[in-house]
């Protein structure tokens, strides 16, 4: 017996013969002979069984994964004269519930011809087509780690990233909405991503977003998209096609940039390099060597460093006055053990001269911050380094300048460029603050991409940030009298 797209009443009643399970061995053999020598009847064979599983849907059986493949496979590639006959074959289907119910029932054997024939075409949209390998600091529960066409990733803050089977890597920064819509590509509802593509196969990845889309032409990129769907491209390496959803088309090559609107498309701008956050922290498998100065002596001028190795025994920090009225530091209780108060006048000193150049670091600590704060009193948390050089410097700080950032957020400066928080620390609680400065790939950190903020074990999305190489040098000012680091001390006295 033999069968051709003409066929279509012995096709037809093959078909009907499988599905209820009544083919003999040799007709089995026959229709599977078939589907091997001619790719249509495959092609329609797939399209039946992708409407016969749309059955739970007429039998108001509802299942979100049933129905989450089905539109998957109808929007992941099937050309459109394909989606027109499928579409078409639903509504029919629905139309006649009634001659559904003994295919219903044959549903198992209708799964093993599919398993024995090896039609893989039909699960397109329930295989992994990215995966989720790491995540920072993330503000949600339940993210499934591997993604299939259709999931959505939904987040309130932290990092995100994830790893296309094409070779894309694609970072989230949240607050984020991203939607998986293909093989190789994706849709950003809100949010901050940077992709970067690794190899051949990932070219052409593409982000479509409320504004328009775009299509990569070369390795890297950012997209944002704010609440108002305003979205804005910025070509970091290599080059991009914007596509605005009025059908507008530009090239954008590196270090550009472009917004989009309601279908309105800006002319090129110069790309923000210090707008998204590229790479993820570095994984460590080792104990670092650190400093820890707990405060929790009950008396004394004298600090002791309580860390591992870091501080070679000649970390302990002293008690400091600057000029006259200055009462000193004071200890008092802290969140959960001893802490100091310092009254603007009062610091402590050490001879540890702190993390020099691009060094990873990490300083974590408690801090009150009073609600009467002053812009006068929020500098020098923590500092060593040179204010002497531009990016030599390295001071964390409660933002006291309004024109570099929101007051009273937790700030990190490095002479010449700054990042600037978004939580208010000025309600006189206790805060868990942490800054981390991890190396970037050529060995050269810089302030926009290598900076991130963690205030009470949440990475804040930061309010403002410049770019500027972090080199932290040791001091070279007034006389080289300063020996390493401050606490409670601004580094800008010593020019």
């Amino acid at each position: 017996m033999s069968y051709s797209c003409n066929s279509n009443d012995k096709f037809e009643e093959s078909l009907a013969g499988a599905m209820a399970g009544t083919l003999a061995q040799e007709e089995e053999e026959q229709l599977l002979s078939a589907f091997r020598d001619d790719s249509s009847l495959l092609d329609r064979f797939g399209s039946l069984v992708e409407i016969e599983r749309l059955l739970p849907l007429a039998l108001e059986k509802k299942s979100d994964l049933f129905a989450k493949e089905a539109v998957a496979v109808i929007a992941c590639g099937i050309d459109s004269t394909g989606r027109d006959a499928f579409a078409l074959g639903v509504v029919k289907k629905l139309r006649e519930r009634r001659k559904f119910k003994l295919v219903w029932r044959s549903a198992a054997a209708v799964v093993a011809l599919i398993i024995l024939i090896g039609i893989t075409i039909l699960f397109r949209g329930s295989q992994t087509v990215a995966k989720i390998v790491r995540n920072e600091s993330l503000h949600s529960q339940g993210v499934e780690s591997n993604l299939t066409i259709g999931d959505r990733i939904t987040f309130e803050g932290g990092l995100i990233e994830l790893n296309y089977r094409t070779g894309v890597s694609v970072l989230l920064n949240g607050p984020a909405d991203y939607e998986v819509t293909g093989e190789n590509g994706g849709y950003l509802h809100r949010g901050r991503l940077v992709a970067q593509i690794e190899n051949d196969e990932g070219k052409g990845f593409t982000i479509d977003g409320p504004s328009g889309k775009l299509i990569d032409l070369g390795t890297a990129f950012g997209v944002a998209v704010d609440g108002s769907g305003e979205m804005e491209v910025h070509v970091l390496e290599g080059a991009v096609e914007v596509v605005s959803s009025r059908g507008r088309k530009t090239l954008l090559i590196e270090n550009e940039s472009v917004r989009m609107m309601a279908g309105r498309l800006g002319l090129p701008e110069r790309a923000d390099e210090g707008a998204f956050v590229t790479q993820m922290p570095p994984e460590c498998d080792i104990t670092p060597e650190f400093v820890r100065w707990s405060f929790n002596e009950e008396a004394g001028e004298v600090c002791q460093d309580s860390g591992k190795l870091l501080g070679g025994g000649n970390a302990e920090a002293i008690f400091k006055a600057e000029g006259q009225g200055g009462w000193g530091p004071k200890r008092i209780k802290g969140m959960y053990s001893g802490a100091l108060q310092l009254d603007g006048a009062s610091y402590l000193e050490s001879k540890f001269e702190g993390v020099k150049h691009g060094g990873p670091r990490t300083v974590a600590f408690w801090a009150r911050v009073p609600k009467d704060f002053h812009q006068r009193e929020g500098f020098g948390i923590v500092n060593w380094g040179s204010y002497q050089k531009l990016g030599s410097a390295w001071q964390i700080a409660i933002n006291s300048l309004e024109k570099e950032g929101p007051l009273g957020r937790l700030r990190v400066g490095t002479s010449g460029a700054q990042v600037v928080g978004t939580s208010d620390l000025r309600d006189g609680e206790w805060h868990h603050c942490a800054i981390v400065l991890y190396g970037g790939r050529d060995g050269k950190p810089n302030t926009a991409t290598h900076v991130l903020l963690y205030v009470d074990g949440m990475i804040e999305n930061a309010a403002r940030k410049s770019v500027r190489e972090v080199d932290t040098l040791p001091n070279n000012g007034r006389n080289n009298s300063r020996p390493g680091v401050w606490i409670g001390r601004n580094m800008a006295y010593l020019v």
